[in-house]
């Protein structure tokens, strides 16, 4: 591996602008160099190989042009029988590896279901990158980290790149200004009740305990508007922990998580739960106010231990025995425009297991289907009017050294030709009121629609 050295700055935001409209480029960061915690960020583009899974179970495998098709219902597993022994010695955590996104209904496969909704996208997009750029900022270093299996052509391009930036390193860019999106729900009120109502009769008749009732809004966007000016319109009024840009092969994934799904650093898993909300407070005594009375919450404190029971169940599977802890639980965090409950699980990976191996078992995250996971994701797909295409999927990546991470990809946008998709949601137990439930998905999601354009209806 090929370690070179680029001056540093406090995000890598202004390295990635230079490549933010290219093939596959992708940027995983927490938007705020300063918060706790978080000492690393990458980026990349121009991937040696993509795998895209498409709607009927199939793999498209695509390299130096050419494409290859390959049937499977489980494009994880696939995926990792093609992996490369953990490299050793690579004190960063990307290097080289596998990166991008799965769709929410890549899980159905998994789990022997299939979905009555078209997905407007290919169902999993993961690229191979073997270079990237890795900054530091607990030492304040920037790296340009390039693969011994980097190909020549891509090589020169890199190598290209990088003298490029190093002889004239990139400033903050003020993103071009962009039209008002006109945003429109596609969930009317009264169909959403219809539909919450629907719901609440399974919780009822004990088909399940829980289950992540969502809607979707929409906004016509012109072509000539870049990727990268919606999202640098989106992270400059938004700061999440777990972060993506992804530009797919007939996608682009913009995201603004605030939710971890599953870390894994030399053998040790993480995975933090969010389930119960509240918006923040106009002033410093309500915000108090309203994370205290969601932290003393009986409904929402319940909710999150069911979903912390399912997580505890999937991480298990690939666990070694006796590893799996609750150090917190239901632990009220202060994001952006809400307030959730946020609860940790960890466990240390048993011998034979891989990352991708967790990452399967667990997908779709139990935060956003409910409880039972099977039976409440059937009746989602019974009850929702169209796909979630990447939202409620994950976004990950996993080193060639064997670490991996993922976020839940709740506040995220997906670009298509033409328009852009947002989603919110809740999670729907016995004594969930259909109203508070409907404002509560729109809360969610009215920072990221405000900061692009406006809202009409509910």
């Amino acid at each position: 591996m090929q370690r070179l050295e680029l001056p540093y700055t406090t995000t890598a935001r202004p390295y990635f602008a230079t490549l933010a409209n290219e093939v596959g480029a992708i940027w995983f960061h927490s938007g705020n160099p300063a918060r706790e915690g978080h000492r690393w960020e990458w980026c990349s583009a121009w991937p040696e190989t993509r795998y895209r899974m498409l709607d009927n179970q199939q793999v498209e495998c695509e390299q130096q042009g050419q494409t290859t098709l390959i049937d499977t219902p489980d494009f994880l597993s696939w995926l990792a029988a093609r992996q490369p022994n953990p490299v050793t010695g690579c004190d960063l955590p990307f290097s080289s590896g596998l990166a991008g996104h799965l769709n929410y209904e890549a899980g159905y496969g998994l789990h022997g279901l299939t979905s009555r909704h078209p997905s407007p996208t290919c169902l999993a997009s993961i690229d191979r990158y073997e270079w990237s750029l890795v900054l530091d900022h607990q030492q304040q270093r920037a790296f340009l980290c390039v693969s011994e299996h980097l190909s020549d052509s891509l090589r020169q391009r890199v190598m290209a790149w990088y003298e490029t930036v190093r002889r004239r390193p990139p400033t903050p860019e003020v993103p071009p200004p962009i039209e008002s999106l006109a945003w429109r729900s596609g969930m009317s009120r009264e169909t959403y009740q219809q539909h919450f109502a629907a719901l609440k009769e399974y919780i009822l008749a004990g088909d399940i305990y829980q289950a992540n009732l969502t809607r979707p809004w929409y906004a016509d966007i012109e072509p000539g508007v870049s990727d990268w000016s919606v999202y640098s319109h989106l992270i400059d009024r938004i700061q999440a922990p777990y972060a993506v840009y992804h530009r797919a092969a007939d996608h682009t994934l913009m995201s603004v998580s605030p939710e971890r799904f599953i870390t894994i650093d030399q053998g040790h898993i993480t995975t933090q739960p969010i389930k119960g909300t509240r918006p923040r407070g106009a002033s410093p005594d309500e915000d108090q106010r309203l994370s205290q009375a969601l932290e003393h919450s009986e409904k929402d404190r319940a909710e999150n231990l069911m979903i912390v029971d399912l997580l505890r169940n999937d991480i298990s599977r690939n666990a070694r025995v006796g590893s799996v802890k609750v150090p917190e639980l239901c632990k009220p965090v202060a994001f952006s425009n809400v307030h959730h409950l946020v609860s940790t699980i960890t466990a240390d990976l048993a011998t034979g297991s891989t990352p991708l191996d967790v990452l399967r078992d667990a997908f779709p995250g139990g935060s956003i289907t409910g409880a039972p996971k099977r039976r409440a994701m059937e009746i989602i797909d019974e009850l929702e009017v169209c796909a979630r295409g990447p939202y409620c999927g994950t976004a990950f990546w996993l080193s060639d050294n064997g670490s991996f991470d993922s976020n839940i990809l709740i506040r995220s946008l997906l670009r298509t030709p033409g328009q852009l998709m947002c989603s919110g949601g809740g999670g729907i137990v016995a004594d969930s009121i259909a109203d508070d439930e409907y404002e509560e998905s729109a809360t969610k999601v009215a920072h990221i629609l405000n900061a692009l354009g406006t809202v009409s209806g509910g």
